[in-house]
């Protein structure tokens, strides 16, 4: 129930200002916000959405932008108590300024921007635990975007966040897809990928987000030569965002392109190891787990041990990659046959706080009985 408003948020980058009503000033600042939030620069993107919302303190769209700039630390740098204060601070102010502009409310991007500020609200609520009120912001936030998908002016825009919720919210457990239908209105894989198509090729703003996401949906589909390109294509629009690059690796290895995947990997870590940015550097456990992936699919078992102690090692505020990491040495451990090291591993991992059902039941699984190179999720 957690996942759901966090695809929706941070890979929906949200839109853009034009159309907002907003002074062409404020939007100029919006542009250059959204680049440094692509280029992981973002001390600079909090800067320009402070003024923004500073400038339009009517309006919810700089704590919008500010909301997302938070949850971006968090993927890259880890969970801090920081980043968490400042998220919920800047999601209840985008709540409140969405809810005192109702008068305004029928302009396209207006509603979007309201919209967009109750999706942030959902996520808020999950992340405290709180998932009735999570689920009945959800319920106004998708409300709102149905609402765009009938304006000719965000149209296909609206379709990149409603497609996001079909299609993700159909890979959910099903008591989310129980009581969104009951709540919210049902989730549909397919008609969810049809909108983010249309989103990809239509939208004024959004197109990038939408390719974002579409390239997740076609790897989950197996659709891995469609979503190979769009991952290409985003990691050289923006080379700077390491982000594409490691999605672009985790297709190459659905496709069981080692030796691609491998040089990708290995010439993004030569990059990261040298980016000066904080927030490109934080992804350096990101990058050694997929190394450590690539090696173990590859065979190469010694060199993936030492990419996932590397990942461990440097997961600080990660938890769940921290899991994830000294899971992965166990299962490496087993196929090496070295059962003592592994269940080593599998004990680690029970004093990690990652608050992963399922990584508790992997290690509950393979310490009873040796993993066997079945595939994990």
């Amino acid at each position: 129930m957690k996942l759901l408003p966090a695809i929706l948020i941070y890979y929906s980058a949200v839109c853009f200002a034009g159309g907002a009503g907003l002074n062409p000033k404020i939007t100029a600042k919006i542009y250059s916000g959204i680049n440094y939030l692509y280029n992981l620069d973002f001390d600079a993107a909090e800067k320009i959405f402070t003024e923004t919302a500073d400038a339009a303190s009517n309006h919810p769209i700089g704590c919008v932008y500010l909301g997302m700039t938070s949850i971006g630390r968090t993927l890259t740098e880890g969970e801090t108590s920081a980043n968490t204060a400042r998220f919920h601070a800047y999601t209840e102010t985008a709540v409140a300024r969405a809810l005192s502009s109702r008068s305004a409310i029928k302009r396209p991007w207006d509603l979007y921007y309201s919209g967009a500020a109750f999706l942030l609200k959902s996520y808020s609520e999950g992340k405290k635990q709180n998932y009735i009120e999570s689920l009945k912001w959800l319920k106004r936030g998708v409300a709102l975007i149905n609402r765009c998908e009938q304006m000719e002016a965000t149209r296909a825009d609206a379709k990149m966040l409603i497609g996001a919720y079909q299609y993700f919210g159909a890979r959910l457990p099903w008591y989310f897809k129980f009581f969104s239908s009951l709540l919210i209105e049902p989730v549909d894989g397919a008609r969810g990928k049809e909108n983010l198509e249309f989103a990809a090729a239509h939208a004024r703003f959004n197109k990038t987000e939408a390719e974002i996401l579409l390239a997740v949906a076609y790897s989950w589909d197996e659709q891995t030569g469609a979503a190979y390109e769009l991952a290409r294509n985003l990691k050289e629009t923006h080379p700077e965002n390491y982000c594409f690059g490691i999605l672009e690796q985790e297709i190459l290895l659905k496709q069981r392109k080692y030796a691609s995947a491998l040089a990708c990997a290995t010439n993004q870590l030569y990059k990261i190891e040298f980016d000066k940015r904080s927030g490109a550097g934080n992804l350096i456990a990101n990058q050694y787990y997929l190394l450590g992936l690539i090696y173990s699919r590859a065979r190469k078992y010694n060199a993936s041990l030492k990419n996932f102690a590397l990942a461990y090692t440097l997961a600080k505020n990660k938890p769940y990659l921290k899991g994830w990491a000294i899971l992965r040495q166990g299962t490496v451990y087993d196929l090496k046959k070295e059962r003592g090291r592994a269940r080593d591993c599998y004990a680690v991992l029970k004093m990690i706080d990652h608050k992963s059902d399922l990584l508790k039941a992997y290690g509950r699984k393979f310490s009873e009985k040796p993993y066997r190179g079945e595939p994990l999720e």
